[in-house]
C-alpha cells in the first residue's frame, strides 16, 4: 500500500501557525504526515534568524531545509504569502514538492487597495505598529476574538516579530513572486479560494487561472481570505484530493 504524501503548510503574512490547526487535524486523521513550520524570521529557532534582507528566495530557501529533513517530495500548502514562498520553493527546488496548494490567493500580487492599506498601516514607520492597525487587520481576518484566551493571544503574537521580518514579509508579500514562477510548477496544482475574498482582483485571479487550466479550483462560499480557518473541513478536503491523486 502507497504511504499517504506528507503535507508542508506554510501561514501567511503576520498569522501564526495556529491559523493551519484544524486543516493539519483533519490531515493528520486521514494518515498524513503534516508539519506547520514558522516562516523565517517568525520562530524562536536562532539557527533560523533572519542575517539579510527577508525575500521569498531566502524564505523558501529555509522551508527547503524542512523538506529535505521530511525525507521525501511532499504537497506544500501556501496561505497567502505563504503561497508565494511555496511557488518559490518549488521553482528552486521541484525535486523537494510533489504537488502546490495554492490557499486563500493565486500568485499575483493583491490589488491596489489592499497594498495600500496594508503599507500605510505597516510600512510608515520603523516602529512597531499600532494597536489599531493589529485590531483592523484581526477583524477583517478573523472577524470575531476567539473565545480561548490563549488563541486570541497567538494571533496577535504574529505581529510582534521583529521590525524588519514584519516589514520585509509583507514587502514581498505585496511584490508577489517573480515573473515566470508559476510556469515552472510541472506538477499538480489546486488553488482553494474564499468566495468573499477580495484581497486580490478577480480578473487577475481570473486570468491566471485560464492560463492554467490543468489547475484545480475549489471555491469555498461565505469563507474569505482566512479560507483555511473559516473552512477547515472544505480546505482539507481539497488538499486531501490533491494528495490522492499524486
Amino acid at each position: 500500500m502507497t504511504a499517504a504524501a506528507p503535507f508542508v503548510l506554510l501561514h501567511g503574512w503576520a498569522c501564526p501557525t495556529a491559523t493551519w490547526r484544524a486543516v493539519a487535524e483533519r490531515l493528520t486523521a486521514a494518515g498524513h504526515d503534516v508539519v506547520v513550520p514558522e516562516l523565517l524570521g517568525y520562530g524562536s529557532d536562532p539557527s533560523r534568524l533572519l542575517e539579510r534582507a527577508w525575500t521569498l528566495e531566502a524564505a523558501a530557501h529555509d522551508v527547503a531545509r524542512v523538506l529535505e529533513r521530511a525525507g521525501s517530495p511532499a504537497v506544500l500548502a501556501g496561505h497567502s504569502l505563504g503561497g508565494s514562498v511555496a511557488a518559490t520553493v518549488a521553482a528552486l527546488r521541484p525535486e523537494l514538492v510533489t504537488a502546490v496548494a495554492f490557499v486563500g490567493m493565486v500568485p499575483v500580487p493583491p490589488g491596489a487597495a489592499t497594498a495600500e492599506r496594508l503599507s500605510r498601516m505597516f510600512l510608515g514607520s520603523e516602529g512597531p505598529p499600532s494597536r489599531e492597525a493589529i485590531e483592523a487587520c484581526l477583524a477583517a481576518w478573523y472577524g470575531t476574538v476567539p473565545e480561548d484566551p490563549g488563541l486570541a493571544a497567538e494571533l496577535k503574537t504574529a505581529f510582534g516579530v521583529p521590525g524588519p521580518v514584519l516589514r520585509g514579509s509583507l514587502r514581498a508579500a505585496l511584490g508577489g513572486v517573480q515573473p515566470g514562477v508559476t510556469e515552472t510548477l510541472t506538477g499538480p496544482v489546486a488553488v482553494v479560494l474564499g468566495a468573499n475574498d477580495c484581497t486580490r482582483p478577480p480578473e487577475d485571479v481570473e486570468r491566471l487561472l485560464a492560463a492554467h487550466p490543468d489547475w484545480s479550483l475549489t471555491t469555498v462560499p461565505d469563507a474569505g481570505h482566512m479560507v483555511q480557518w473559516e473552512a477547515p473541513d472544505a480546505c482539507a478536503s481539497a488538499l486531501a484530493s490533491l494528495a490522492e491523486g499524486l
